[in-house]
Parts: structure tokens; C-alpha cells; sequence
């Protein structure tokens, strides 16, 4: 078992609920099964947290809400907008009972997990950051009756795995290598493709990625010499915008 693993089993066990916060634009590609696995066979509470909720269209959010909600308790919020963190935090507290409770706080890295935390403890506690990786060290905050442990990064994903890494916003764009295989999978998450056009204000419509990819240069003046477009140099615009909330659903 590797030191992360390790790690997370410790928090799972000292912890008496686990909330994962998962990316509401792509829960799936956030949750861990690993994760959820460890928490059964620890017979954990489990409350999964839809953040990044405002960069989703509501009828997205219902279906996405109404799925997870037949396995366990969830709540959507923006951290950024913050919206719905204080009822979270309103919620956690009932259900302490006046007793203290320790909550742990589980997610891949750039999922907004330390601005969950910061919400919970009513003030800023752990760095946020749109970069990957900025939160170091395990922390425990005490608030109101509750005890929430803080754990860096936390759940480890394979280096190989650099879809899932660009999508979650664990990998920085520089250090992506097929930057197109990537801006063509978020482009692929939108329900109609002419949406990510709407969000850099261009007009035609098309659902072929090729297609999309250029115009968007033409909208950004990403363009050669010779009148091509750059596509590495879109696809890499795609991936930041996307990493850092700019291109909704």
C-alpha cells in the first residue's frame, strides 16, 4: 500500500463522516472507488459533494443530484459563488448533535476540497490556488462542534492517466502531452457541442471537434503564418479555461 493509501485510511478511520468532493461537471471521472470501497468495509458515512455546481446547467445538476442521491447523502455547491456550503455546514452541525464529530474531507487534488474546509471552519484555513497540489501538510480545524482533518492532494491518480489528471485540474496544461486528445474529451463532455462555442461567444454552430478547435482560434487570433490555426496552442486555452472554471456546461 502506498504512503497515500496509508494516509487515507487513517483519515477514513479517525473520521465518523467522509465527505468526497467530486467535480459536479464530471462526478464520475472524480469519484474513487478505491476510496468508496475503504469506507464500506470501515462502515463510514459517506456525503458526496457536488462542487463547481455554478459551472453546470440546472437540469444537468437535477439529474446528476437525483442519481447520487439513491446511494448516499449529497449536497452541490460553488465554493467560488458560495453557494450551498453554509447549509452543508448548517447540516453537519444538526447531525453532530451537539456532540463533537470529525469530518474528513477526501478528493482529488483541484476539486476545491481545502475551499470545502474553509467554509466548514467559517474561515480561511488551508491555500487555494487553480494550480495543482497547493495544499501541504495534514491539518486538523475545529469549528462550532466540529473537527475537519484536511489531507494534501490525497487520493492519488496514475501519471498514466492524463485525461483524468487535465480534467480534474492535477495536471498543469504545460505539462500535458497530447494537449488535442484532451481539449477534444472536455469538448466531448458538453450535452451539445455548440454550447463551448457559446461560452467563447462565437456564432456558427458545428459538433465536429476539428471544426470547433478552429474557430476558436479564429475567435483568439491563434493563427500561423501561413493563415493555419495553432491547434496545440487552442487545445491548450481549452484545458486552462476549463481547469479554471471558465467554460460551463
Amino acid at each position: 500500500m502506498t504512503p497515500y493509501w496509508k494516509l487515507i485510511e487513517q483519515i477514513i478511520s479517525e473520521s465518523d463522516i467522509i465527505l468526497e468532493v467530486v467535480d459536479a461537471r464530471m462526478p464520475e471521472l472524480s469519484r474513487n472507488e478505491e476510496l468508496e470501497r475503504i469506507m464500506k468495509r470501515k462502515n463510514k458515512a459517506l456525503i458526496i459533494i457536488l462542487n463547481k455546481s455554478d459551472l453546470i446547467n440546472a437540469n444537468m445538476l437535477r439529474r446528476t443530484f437525483n442519481k447520487l442521491k439513491k446511494e448516499c447523502e449529497v449536497f452541490s455547491v460553488s465554493t467560488t459563488e458560495k453557494l450551498g456550503t453554509r447549509r452543508l455546514r448548517e447540516y453537519l452541525i444538526r447531525l453532530s448533535k451537539k456532540q463533537n464529530i470529525k469530518i474528513g474531507v477526501l478528493g482529488y487534488p483541484n476539486t476545491g476540497k481545502s475551499s470545502i474546509i474553509n467554509s466548514l471552519v467559517l474561515r480561511k484555513k488551508a491555500p487555494i490556488s487553480s494550480k495543482a497540489g497547493t495544499t501541504h501538510g495534514i491539518q486538523w480545524v475545529k469549528s462550532s462542534n466540529l473537527e475537519v482533518v484536511d489531507s494534501p492532494g490525497v487520493i492519488p491518480i496514475g501519471q498514466d492517466d492524463e485525461i483524468r489528471l487535465s480534467l480534474i485540474g492535477s495536471k498543469n496544461p504545460e505539462k500535458i502531452k497530447n494537449l488535442e486528445l484532451v481539449a477534444y474529451k472536455i469538448i466531448n463532455l458538453f450535452p451539445s457541442k455548440n454550447k463551448i462555442l457559446e461560452n467563447y461567444k462565437i456564432k456558427e454552430k458545428t459538433e465536429d471537434n476539428e471544426e470547433i478547435i478552429r474557430l476558436i482560434g479564429i475567435k483568439k487570433g491563434f493563427i500561423k503564418k501561413h493563415g493555419e490555426v495553432e491547434e496545440n496552442r487552442v487545445a491548450m486555452q481549452v484545458i486552462r479555461d476549463w481547469q479554471r472554471g471558465n467554460l460551463r456546461l
